[in-house]
């Protein structure tokens, strides 16, 4: 094989490792919010409906939990490696403005994961057709 066809078939297999990672996060991430689902009907979270909250009622009542950092061996058995982790992150629109350490990384994806819980949930419960192909970025602290 000649060098071309090599660097040919070298950045095809890191166009489809990319995908897969892609593909396995979505994948994970459909499969939390069923795990959450069906938390939710074993054990029902009383949340108070937003119109019905009263003034000085804490907006936290009608949060769930708070977001778990994914631990970085999970974050490494998904991604495989730092670089990757980034490169997983960066797919999923999570931002950094400077390079991230573990722990952030970590703290990163539990948040990540929560949101799209809390957007999925809320989507469902109010959907719109005028918002298929609509995406929001986020920006925390």
């Amino acid at each position: 094989m000649g060098k071309k066809r090599i660097n040919q078939l070298l950045e095809q297999l890191k166009e489809n490792q990319q995908q897969d990672l892609q593909n396995a996060a979505a994948i994970f991430t459909v499969a939390q919010v069923a795990v959450n689902r069906l938390r939710e009907q074993v054990e029902p979270v009383e949340t108070v409906p937003a119109r019905a909250a009263l003034p000085g009622t804490e907006v936290a009542a009608l949060l769930p939990a708070a977001p778990i950092p994914i631990e970085r061996a999970e974050l490494e058995r998904r991604y495989g490696s730092y670089t990757a982790c980034r490169q997983a992150a960066k797919a999923q629109g999570i931002k950094f403005s400077k390079t991230p350490s573990w722990p952030q990384l970590s703290v990163a994806f539990g948040y990540l994961e929560a949101c799209q819980q809390m957007v999925q949930s809320y989507l469902q419960a109010h959907p719109n057709e005028q918002l298929k192909g609509v995406s929001i970025e986020l920006k925390l602290g």
